[in-house]
């Protein structure tokens, strides 16, 4: 058997296709094809084998060209842009920071693809805080979980597996509990299932639903049969389960509370989670980290002193979550080129917007209508890196797979920025 076909494997490898960043999946190279062979979800075994053996180069307006060549091109449309726009999608800490550097150059604004759910939870924890737990946390100590909506297994495949399944834990956490505030998922654990219990709360009507649970909380009677379609004995039985739990956990992914002004139904959340801490442990858990979002928010946030939607135009670092909406900034016509980074999936794609766009995709990924298409390497499969998980509080080092001859986002992105500052 050559070394050509004969297959590598590699254990306990991070997968960076969710923000919960498993770090125990068996991956198996053969040809340059990565596989999935112990640990995985459905979603890494499709992303770690997507694409790999795509012939992919680089296109201006469509048309084949060297690399040199769309390089040269992605520079000259920055450079003759007044508001240029530059969009993560999927890159690591590394390219992120380049993305960073090449936005100042330019006088762009730098927003996250995912920007609208990172506010929903930002806004909440610039004006009030929080009390927050990690995701070892909850594996270890939790008795009690509450999930608020009813998304977070298509976005975080193996979460309950991982955190809140049929394991040893380091402390003794007595019978555990978990309570959905919505549909109970239909590819939940059967193990999970025995001791599950839903409550068919509209998502919309999430910040009602706590502020009565508040209310109870505090002694104060309420005038009515239900509150968000919920019968009022159910939501005190609930309230019930939450003042006896020892250490209770309450989580959401920010992503699917897509109705208007969501950051008032999460605040409510906290507020709550914080009230209940005056008799036992209650902390809250956002989950995040699709697409390294947070790992956007992050890399920002050292290096300009603001989360995601810094604004360089004025020559330093400003930040405004209104005005520096990326959606907003193309919807209003504000920018004059786009910069669009997808390391991670391909089947993230750019807003739509008639402006000159530069594409730093995976292979595979549909490059209609753009200017300049350049394929990039992935994060923990064709190069190492850096990745924060959902919980925000660690980076967890990414693995390096298997061999490409496309050059990485942070090398792609670099050639650009310098190929700004030589003679034009």
């Amino acid at each position: 058997m050559s070394d050509i076909t004969r297959a590598q494997e590699f254990d306990d490898v991070p997968c960076p296709f969710c923000g919960l960043l498993c770090d125990d999946v068996r991956v198996a190279i053969t040809g340059g094809a990565a596989t999935v062979v112990a640990n995985g979800c459905a979603r890494s075994r499709a992303l770690f084998a997507a694409n790999a053996h795509d012939t992919a180069t680089a296109l201006i307006d469509g048309k084949a060209a060297d690399l040199a060549t769309a390089i040269g091109r992605a520079a000259g449309i920055l450079l003759a842009a007044r508001q240029p726009l530059l969009i993560s999608a999927g890159t690591d800490v590394a390219g992120m920071r380049v993305l960073i550097e090449l936005a100042e150059r330019c006088g762009g604004i730098v927003d996250h693809a995912n920007g609208d759910a990172l506010f929903r939870n930002l806004r909440v924890l610039q004006n009030t805080g929080w009390i927050s737990t990690t995701l070892t946390e909850i594996r270890n100590r939790a008795d009690l979980l509450v999930v608020a909506g009813t998304g977070i297994t298509g976005r975080f495949p193996r979460f309950f597996e991982r955190c809140f399944g049929d394991f040893d834990t380091l402390f003794g956490t007595g019978d555990r509990e978990l309570w959905f505030l919505g549909g109970v998922p239909e590819d939940l654990p059967a193990v999970l299932r025995q001791r599950t219990k839903s409550l068919a709360v509209d998502p919309a009507r999430l910040a009602e639903f706590f502020s009565a649970l508040r209310a109870l909380f505090a002694g104060r009677a309420l005038k009515a049969h239900a509150v968000a379609g919920v019968p009022i004995g159910k939501l005190a039985e609930l309230l019930g389960r939450m003042r006896a739990a020892r250490y209770g956990v309450l989580t959401w992914a920010a992503a699917d509370l897509t109705f208007p002004h969501a950051d008032l139904a999460i605040q409510s959340m906290c507020e709550f989670a914080r009230a209940l801490n005056s008799e036992n442990r209650f902390c809250v858990l956002p989950l995040g980290g699709s697409d390294a979002d947070l790992t956007a928010q992050q890399v920002t946030t050292w290096q300009t002193g603001f989360p995601v939607r810094v604004n360089f135009s004025g020559g330093a670092p400003t930040h405004d979550s209104h005005r520096d909406s990326a959606r907003q900034a193309i919807q209003r016509g504000e920018v004059d080129a786009m910069v669009f980074v997808s390391a991670l999936d391909a089947a993230r794609t750019p807003p739509a917007g008639d402006i000159p766009s530069i594409i730093l995709g995976r292979a595979g990924m549909r490059a209609d209508g753009c200017s300049v298409f350049i394929p990039v390497s992935v994060p923990g499969l064709h190069h190492t890196g850096h990745l924060y998980r959902a919980d925000n509080v660690v980076a967890i080092h990414l693995r390096k797979l298997a061999g490409s001859a496309l050059p990485s986002a942070a090398q792609t992105l670099q050639r650009i920025l310098d190929a700004m500052k030589g003679p034009h």
